[in-house]
Order: structure tokens, then sequence, then C-alpha cells
């Protein structure tokens, strides 16, 4: 899991106190935070850009900017040092991927500020045209949002805390860029109106990021540019590849691998433009909306862009208006145990930057929240905010009102007693995936693939359509994959299988079968019959063996088991066919017991 490096002076200067960082860190743990740890690094300077670069302490070079991509032989110019909370990205919670949204959250838990955060939004002026060949046959990158931020100065530590949330926001909603990716510009380099549109890949060439005075075709940079070779592969099936340009003709960014070096952001940039292209809607919408609204944390002023779609309609982003959901004050207490009423409800969510009003006589409350509260989906959700809010210090621990004692499950314990007289009779046990495909399953071992069977609606993979039936498939399968070991090679599976019967609840329920193997000259039926012939001794059983005829084994050489309880089986030699179709050129044998049903 990514993490990300708060620097505890920048924490202090938005929340306009001086904290102790450890006290910081503290408040985050409780606020729901993975904090990782609190630690010094080293500031180093860019010389190109003049980003601030951290490294940890000692570190003898540092000499590569993450934000505007320049590398030197010697190491950057060392600026000072920081104390920096070190946190694991939650990627429910993006609004806390930077120092702007941590600052935002702690100013409601510490106190400072509370209830739903204000977000003036005015137009910019600044719109931007779709083509529709973004999404056809040739390009398939359709979705597009943008805004316009205003600061006074964008600085170092703004420049680094802009860099950490871009990247954060690419991995924790994008998907490593693949549904969304974001470009930030100076939006004093570009001349509008901007189009969204595609280029050839061989023909039209712009300088890449970090690589001033070297135009490159599309192509050029997937294959020399250190981004580009990252993340070809998601323009790998595009015959155009999607860009923005601005009314020059200049190009502003190649999405989602590169932006330009002409329009790049740097310290002392004044006006910032940001795109999110992406191919899923939703995923540029929290990405865009997060990141403004991160944006204004850090002293920006947020202004929105026209999109003027390929269908001919226009849209105005971003939509920082807050949103409502509806919580139940009786379904709080049920779901939290604590002892809360109106009041305390209000008090807690406004702790957690929300606002609440009741609504008329009843215990309905509607919630508002602001936009970039992806995370909320259901009233559950504002539940665990509602116990944050409240105090997880605050809640007493009380004793269970009876306390229970566990016991294994009667499978589960009988399974243990089979599992240690297989290893004591020396067999190795595997465990082997119970999905699987028809031809392994059925075909390979010269069964009909039955009408009815427990067959994957929708699979997502061609290795796995089935829900297995029996066991035998992972042990050939495993004894394919170690054919070249000494033999003679002997296993054993004990574990489920899917059994479909109509008069069952579900339509089906599970057995606990053992199945064993051994593979090799001696392998025959008189080898594996004494295996079940130690097994049924040791679970104190008698069994009975009938001859029977199943197609995966030879002929004569294969019996039926009963016993006087559930347990039964089969067991023999299996057919020459059936051990070629898994590519094995020794003898086989092979039986599989059902030990007994799985209560659900």
């Amino acid at each position: 899991m990514p993490v990300i490096s708060v620097e505890g002076e920048s924490l202090n200067r938005l929340l306009g106190k001086n904290y102790a960082v450890e006290d910081l860190a503290e408040a985050l743990e409780q606020m729901g935070c993975d904090v990782d740890d609190v630690l010094e690094v080293d500031r180093f300077r860019c010389p190109k850009c003049g980003s601030a670069v951290e490294a940890s302490l000692g570190a003898e070079v540092t000499n590569r900017c993450n934000w505007c991509e320049y590398e030197q032989e010697g190491s950057f110019e060392k600026i000072g040092r920081s104390t920096v909370i070190r946190l694991d990205l939650l990627a429910a919670r993006p609004d806390l991927f930077d120092v702007g949204g941590i600052a935002r959250a702690l100013k409601g838990y510490l106190g400072e500020v509370e209830g739903l955060p204000e977000y003036n939004v005015t137009a910019s002026g600044v719109s931007v045209t779709v083509d529709p060949a973004v999404d056809g046959d040739t390009c398939r990158r359709p979705y597009i949002r943008c805004a316009v931020v205003e600061m006074d100065n964008v600085d170092d530590t703004t420049l680094v805390s802009l860099m950490k949330l871009q990247e954060a926001l690419h991995w924790g909603v994008g998907r490593d860029r693949k549904l969304a990716s974001i470009g930030v510009y100076d939006l004093d380099t570009i001349n509008g109106p901007i189009t969204y549109t595609t280029i050839d890949p061989d023909k039209d060439a712009f300088e890449p990021l970090g690589k001033a005075g070297e135009r490159m075709t599309g192509r050029e940079i997937l294959e020399k540019h250190p981004k580009g070779i990252g993340y070809a592969k998601l323009l790998a099936d595009h015959k155009r590849y999607p860009v923005l340009k601005d009314a020059d003709g200049q190009v502003l960014s190649m999405p989602p691998i590169i932006n330009s070096e002409s329009t790049k952001v740097k310290v002392g940039t004044k006006r910032l433009f940001v795109d999110v292209t992406g191919i899923s809607k939703s995923a540029v919408v929290k990405s865009l909306d997060t990141f403004v609204s991160s944006m204004v944390e850090l002293g920006g002023r947020a202004q929105t862009v026209v999109i003027k779609q390929a269908d001919g309609t226009e849209l105005t982003t971003p939509d920082l208006a807050p949103r409502e959901v509806e919580i139940d004050l009786e379904a709080a207490r049920r779901w939290l145990g604590l002892p809360l009423n109106e009041q305390s409800l209000v008090q807690a969510l406004r702790r957690m930057r929300l606002d609440a009003n009741q609504i008329s006589e009843t215990e309905m409350f509607r919630v508002r929240y602001p936009a970039l509260r992806t995370d909320f989906k259901h009233m559950v959700d504002v539940f665990e905010d509602l116990a944050i809010g409240y105090g997880y210090q605050n809640i007493q621990p009380q004793y269970a009102a009876q306390a229970t004692t566990g016991l294994p499950r009667p499978e589960d314990e009988h399974s243990e007693l089979v599992r240690s007289i297989m290893t004591g009779l020396g067999s190795s046990e595997i465990m082997s995936l119970p999905m699987t495909t028809e031809e392994l399953h059925y075909e390979k071992f010269r069964l009909p693939i039955p009408k009815h069977y427990p067959r994957i609606a929708n699979p997502k993979l061609k290795a796995m359509t089935v829900v297995r039936s029996h066991l035998m498939t992972g042990l050939m399968e495993h004894l394919r994959e170690n054919r070249r070991a000494p033999l003679p090679l002997r296993f054993f599976e004990l574990d489920n299988v899917t059994v479909l019967d109509e008069n069952a609840e579900t339509g089906a329920y599970e057995q606990r079968r053992l199945a064993i193997v051994e593979m090799g000259k001696e392998a025959s039926y008189a080898s594996i019959r004494s295996v079940i012939d130690a097994i049924l001794f040791e679970l104190g059983l008698e069994g009975t063996f009938a001859a029977s005829d199943h197609p995966s084994y030879i002929p004569g050489r294969v019996a039926e088991l009963t016993t006087t309880s559930e347990v039964h089986g089969i067991l023999g030699e299996l057919h020459p066919e059936t051990i070629v179709n898994f590519g094995l050129d020794h003898p086989v044998a092979l039986a599989e017991l059902t030990l007994m049903k799985v209560e659900s």
C-alpha cells in the first residue's frame, strides 16, 4: 500500500496552531488513519523547477525531481530538515491523501472549525471542447472534467503537496491511471479555448515534461520516455492517442501518460488549469472534486470550466455542492451501542465536518456532506464517522453478557484425524483451487459433461468456469506439475466439493471428501486398496468393496466402497487415456472418499 509523508510544520500552518507532531499523529490514529511512523527527513531543492524533494536522513545523493523529471549527476542543494508523519493511504478515503485534506479533517476533530466546509466556486471563463474522436474506434478515453484554481503563489511546499496528491489519486482512485489520470498546468501558458482531441502517434510531436528542447511523437514517448515506458500499456490498443491542445495548437498533455514541458507548473505559478480524463466517469469526477477541494484548503480559489461535450451538451465542472443522506438515530444507537441523543449526534457529526438537521419530530436526520466524501454509500458509512466524532476513546468497554466457548466443527475435527492418518501413511497434502474448467473436470477424465452442474455465470477467467464436484482434478494437475520428480509420488487432498440437490435450500450443498493418488511403477488397485484399508482401520470402520464401472478407470480394476457409516467412495487404477490426457506417462492409482455432508 502506498505511503505518503505529511510535514508537521505544514499541518500546523494550515491549522493555525502549533501542535506537537506526535499529538497530530495520535489524532490521526483516532480518526482511523493508518499512521506508519513519525520521522525526520532531509529536504533538497530541484534546480530546474524549484520544488522540494524529500529524502531519508543521511541520503548521500538526491539528484532526481519527481515533479519535472529533471535529473543531474551531483546531488541537489540541501535546504533543510523537517519532521513528517508517514501514513498508509486508505483507498476508501481519497480526501485524506494530502496535507490539505488531512488539515481539513483535523480542524474539525480538534475543534478548530466544525461543520460542513463551504466552497465558493466562481466562473473562470475557460472552456474545453471535446472531440468525438476520443470515444471512437481508434481511441477510447471519453470522460473529461476540468477546473481552474487560482493561487496567491505556488511555493515549493505547495508544489510538493500538489504532486503527492496527484500521484496518490492516480493510485487510490485512478487504478494507476487506468480509470482516471490528472493533469495540472500553468494556465498563463495556455491560450484558450482548449480542445480534447486525438493525434497520430507517429506524426504529431511535442516536448514532453522533463525533455526541454526535444520534440517526441506519441509513440516515441511510449518507447523512450520513463513515464511513457511505465504506462505504455494504457494506450497499447489505441490507433490514435488522446491529447489536450490550446487554440494555438500547443499540446498540453497526452493523457494518461505525460504533460508537456511548455505548460508545466513551477514555483511562482498563480493560475492552475486542472483536467481529469479517464474511462470511468465516477473515478474522473471523484478525482477532480478531491483534488480541487484540497487545493482550496491550501489557499486556492476554485473556478469552473465549461465542458462542451461531443454530443453537443454543455457541462460546468467542478460541482462541489454538498450531497445529502438520511440516517436514523435509533439505528445509530443500535449499530454503535452508544447512548446518543439528538444533540450528541449533531455535535459528533459536526466534528467530522458534516452537518445534520432533524427531520420534523422524527428520529430521522438529514446529513449534508461535502462532495469530496466519496466513501459515503450508505447510512452505515455515516455511522462510522459518528463513532469517530464521538471518540473511540470515550466508548467504555463492557464485558459480554454471556461467555461462550468455541468448539471445532464436527467435519473439521474429523478431518484433522484423517489428515494425521494420511500423513502417517506417507502422503503429502495439497490444496487446489475450488474452481476449474469443464475440460479438466470432465472431459480429461473421460466423463460426459452433465446437463446440470455448478457452473460460474459470467466467469472472469477462462480457467475458472466450474465449481468442482470432485477432488480428482487438483490431484492430477499436481501430478502433472511434479511429473519429473522422483517416483513414487503420493498426494492427498482433504476439502469440500459442491453437490447439486434440488431439495437443498440453496439448490446445492457441500461434502467433505478425501482424494488420494499414487503414481509410479508400483501404483495399482492393490496399492491404493491397502491405503484405504489402513484408513478404515484407523477410523474403526468396516468396508465392503464391490466391482464397479467408471469411465476414468480401467475396467476390472475399479471398485466401489461402502461402509456402515456415511463414508463411501471409489478406488482403482486410472485408464491409460485418462493418464495421457493429463500429460503423464506412469501408472496412476486414485481413490476418492466422501466423508460427510458439511452442515451449513
